[in-house]
């Protein structure tokens, strides 16, 4: 017997209904925000103990990887799954966006230290020699930047996304990555640099170019860090003496804020969101308790590096104990 066209079920084409099985956004969240906790303590406990830093990185993304394809396999597996992790990197935007991201992020950075000088002695130093320099370089330049977007841009990003669309999971990965870093002038830095990496997944389909931008920005500040370090004091007392001239730290602080956000202005409008069906396909609540937790570890963490509130909270102590 013949159907009538009147009353054949609208069924969309396969290709075209978004898919079922997807990252969530609270498993992402709980998933993402959990390895990332488990880096930074083995990390930082390895090296408290005496381990050269490359050696504690490498370990703590040996770490990462074990736990998550155990305790978050199922949530791994949906992933590797999904097509933004099978599309090949897009060389030429990956560059280009890498570059301008790079020159955005320095700008920001100098703006701010040029604003609050005593920030510049908290910026966090990624030094190391002899053979533990190569070893730093894999882990730094390369491993960790892995993990780290299989996490936030991958995890995390991906699951906002199919819950409350692309500029929720944009803004909220690059909030909780960069507030992760703890220091003011990092986070300062970070936050422009992770926003691009969102934006330019959205844009390419592919995790791939943002690892390769991230691995890039790693490896170059790496490098640079252990070629200069020690090779500068006349230098830095220059750029000592730079920031405590008043007559020139408005004039500066407010070129390199005009500039760094003329450039992030023109990634945000080259790098537009192109259509996904995952996008909204599983809406329903993103913020988790794990998320607010690493907002909350971030802001603390960023806060005890003012001297101020470090003063504050020792003699806090003092008083208590």
């Amino acid at each position: 017997m013949t159907v009538p066209p009147s009353l054949t079920p609208d069924v969309p084409p396969a290709d075209s209904a978004p898919p079922r099985d997807g990252v969530r956004a609270v498993s992402g969240n709980r998933a993402a925000l959990t390895l990332l906790a488990l880096q930074n303590v083995v990390a930082g406990v390895l090296a408290s103990a005496g381990a050269p830093l490359g050696v504690s990185l490498l370990a703590a993304f040996a770490v990462v990887v074990l736990v998550g394809f155990t305790a978050f396999r199922r949530s791994m597996d949906t992933l590797l799954r999904d097509s933004r992790w099978r599309t090949p990197p897009s060389l030429g935007i990956a560059l280009a966006a890498f570059a301008l991201s790079f020159l955005s992020s320095r700008a920001f950075v100098l703006a701010f230290v040029m604003l609050v000088p005593s920030s510049a002695d908290a910026v966090p130093q990624f030094l190391s020699h002899g053979a533990d320099l190569w070893v730093l370089l894999v882990a730094a330049g390369l491993l960790i930047p892995l993990a780290e977007e299989v996490a936030f841009r991958g995890l995390l990003m991906r699951g906002h996304e199919r819950a409350a669309g692309f500029m929720v999971a944009a803004l909220t990965s690059s909030l909780v990555f960069a507030l992760a870093h703890g220091v003011p002038a990092s986070i300062v830095g970070i936050l422009p640099l992770a926003y691009v990496l969102a934006r330019v997944v959205q844009h390419t389909g592919s995790l791939w170019n943002s690892v390769l931008i991230h691995a890039l920005n790693n490896t170059l500040a790496v490098a640079l860090g252990s070629l200069l370090a020690g090779r500068l004091p006349t230098g830095t007392a220059q750029t000592s003496d730079l920031l405590k001239n008043e007559a020139l730290r408005l004039p500066l602080a407010g070129g390199a804020l005009l500039f760094g956000g003329v450039v992030l202005v023109v990634l945000h409008l080259w790098l537009t969101p192109k259509p996904d069906p995952e996008v909204r396909s599983a809406p329903g609540p993103w913020l988790s308790g794990t998320y607010v937790v690493m907002l909350l570890f971030g802001l603390l963490a960023g806060a005890m590096t003012v001297p101020g509130v470090a003063q504050w909270v020792t003699d806090l102590r003092g008083a208590l104990f």
